[in-house]
């Protein structure tokens, strides 16, 4: 199976400017459904999309045809789904946020590490994320959790030969 990041490369390599809305829609898990840019079941104005990959509209409703009719663009397209990031407000809401900097973002094994150290001191996961390392160029991991995490687990954290470096909120 051919990785997402090189089968856009390959289907845009000569329409820079959709590259760069498409990276966009991946980026916020922006689906195409008959035509229409949406954020799950909400339409994206193709004007605001435009404007925040500093592309002319129609760059947009071309990237979006191109999308259309490739068949392995559509199906990755219309199964795209946006889902709710709670880093950064976890803290405001009484939860831990911890940021994982991986040495390796495609090693197996990342998340079972700090999840390992949490469930030792009893603290639940409520949300974990992952940037793609093929989209990211320094992937982060966000663990969320249901109480603030103590400092002193950060030690525990950074054991692992597979973590790089750990910030608490």
């Amino acid at each position: 199976m051919e990785r997402i990041s090189d089968l856009i490369e390959k289907k845009f390599e000569k329409f820079h400017s959709q590259k760069t809305v498409i990276l966009k829609m991946m980026e916020y898990g922006l689906s195409v459904k008959s035509g229409r840019v949406m954020c799950n079941d909400v339409e994206v104005d193709t004007r605001s999309l435009a404007e925040a990959c500093n592309v002319d509209f129609r760059v947009v409703k071309s990237a979006v045809a191109n999308v259309m009719t490739d068949r392995e663009l559509t199906e990755i397209f219309t199964n795209l789904k946006s889902t709710l990031h709670m880093g950064g407000v976890a803290p405001h809401l009484g939860m831990g946020e911890i940021v994982i900097e991986p040495n390796n973002a495609r090693e197996a094994g990342i998340i079972f590490e700090v999840a390992r150290v949490l469930w030792q001191s009893k603290i639940s996961i409520r949300q974990a994320i992952g940037d793609d390392p093929d989209f990211v160029e320094n992937p982060r991991l966000y663990i969320i959790t249901d109480s603030p995490i103590p400092p002193g687990l950060i030690p525990e954290m950074k054991k692992s030969e597979k973590i790089k470096s750990v910030t608490i909120y």
